[in-house]
């Protein structure tokens, strides 16, 4: 056999080894990064629901007041500002309502700094006897977010 010939081979096999990476025993090799399922989700809204939550304790002298309505003869739920201590450390207040009929959310919000006597206005479920939910969330300079009020209001059509 040719001596040259067999350590060329053998210096060829070494170089094809180093080159695979497969000297070094403490480099993890490679895994394959499995590829995500995508389960099929239900139709209509994932946050919706009618069933209330918990309301929040105010943080000292930060307490505010959202009247929520409904009126008798049509579908219509208001929710008014009222004030309170911490009027000027709101920086919003949200308010969603949750309608009953068509399972849709809708959001409305009082600004920065909301003045006494502000209104927002919701077109509620319009099935008589039907409980939609109203939720109330204070949200603060500070980073506080405190859930106000979450109840359920009744539309009862008069005959």
């Amino acid at each position: 056999m040719n001596y040259k010939l067999v350590t060329a081979c053998v210096l060829l096999l070494a170089a094809l080894v180093l080159a695979a990476g497969c000297v070094n025993p403490d480099t993890p090799s490679p895994t394959a990064t499995p590829t995500p399922t995508v389960e099929p989700t239900q139709s209509g809204n994932s946050d919706f629901s009618l069933t209330p939550g918990p309301t929040d304790s105010f943080p000292d002298g930060k307490s505010v007041t959202v009247q929520i309505g409904r009126d008798s003869n049509k579908p219509t739920i208001t929710a008014t500002y009222s004030g309170g201590k911490g009027t000027n450390q709101i920086s919003r207040i949200e308010v969603t309502l949750y309608r009953a009929d068509d399972k849709e959310v809708i959001t409305q919000q009082f600004g920065k700094e909301p003045k006494i006597g502000s209104e927002l206005v919701f077109e509620g479920s319009s099935t008589p006897s039907t409980d939609d939910r109203v939720k109330v969330v204070a949200y603060y300079y500070s980073g506080e977010v405190v859930v106000v009020s979450d109840d359920l209001y009744t539309y009862k059509k008069r005959s």
